[in-house]
């Protein structure tokens, strides 16, 4: 929710009126799309004006997010820039949430390739990933005629957009896949693609498939209970000296 001292501009043909943050995606979008200006910095027309002043952004919210699926993250200023940008594109420029066709990451079964983090070298390698929430699973290949390097249950997974500050993750659309091994301890893969609309779908695919799983596991449950589980942020994270459990071992980043 906007207030009064975040707005700044305004897209005079969509009748909005939006953030410096978001200004930018709406200028990249094209002004076949949205229309920007300035509040104090740039003249307005009448016409246009009154094209704000008849829609304003309540009125266009009804219209272009009405479809909007309950598992869709819709992004605050202070989450990645990746997911708010990817927000606005959908929202105005691939019309998602006002179509009567449901976007693909609803549809409970997603599969493509993503470059996966090395565990020894750190290089990425092209990986085929399938989310199946026919056993509610992603698996993941190292070669698509051989069994799955790793099957991952969607209720042990969490998915969050990786920090940029960490030296080996050069990539912006990097998503951090967390879950339980078969040995009880918590793993990480590193993935990417370079067209960011297609990372932020794998992540909201996952989300989806997740609270699909809990309505089928906690059927009484209401849905405002369940979405704040289907993703976490960290609150905290950073590299810390750790030591192992003998009293030779050393300490190690």
């Amino acid at each position: 929710m906007l207030s009064f001292l975040d707005v700044e501009y305004a897209s005079y043909n969509l009748g909005i009126f939006v953030c410096v943050n978001c200004s930018q995606t709406h200028r990249s979008l094209g002004t076949h799309i949205s229309k920007i200006k300035h509040l104090r910095l740039d003249y307005f027309e009448d016409s246009q004006i009154k094209n704000l002043m008849d829609i304003g952004n309540k009125k266009s919210k009804l219209d272009y997010e009405k479809r909007i699926p309950a598992c869709y993250r819709i992004p605050r200023c202070s989450d990645p820039a990746i997911l708010l940008e990817q927000f606005i594109r959908a929202k105005y420029e691939r019309r998602e949430f006002s179509s009567p066709q449901l976007p693909i990451y609803v549809s409970g079964h997603m599969e493509g390739y993503l470059m996966k983090k090395g565990k020894e070298d750190k290089g990425y390698q092209p990986r085929k990933f399938v989310l199946n929430e026919s056993d509610y699973t992603l698996k993941y290949f190292v070669k698509e005629d051989r069994d799955p390097k790793a099957t991952l249950k969607i209720s042990e997974i969490n998915v969050v957009f990786a920090r940029q500050f960490k030296k080996d993750l050069v990539h912006k659309n990097t998503l951090q896949i967390s879950y339980l091994s078969p040995a009880n301890s918590t793993r990480h893969i590193f993935v990417y693609h370079e067209d960011a609309e297609i990372i932020v779908s794998w992540y909201q695919s996952i989300r989806c498939s997740k609270l699909h799983y809990l309505q089928t596991a906690y059927p009484q449950a209401n849905e405002s209970d369940l979405i704040p589980l289907l993703t976490r942020d960290f609150a905290k994270e950073g590299m810390l000296l750790k030591t192992g459990p003998r009293p030779t071992d050393a300490y190690r980043r």
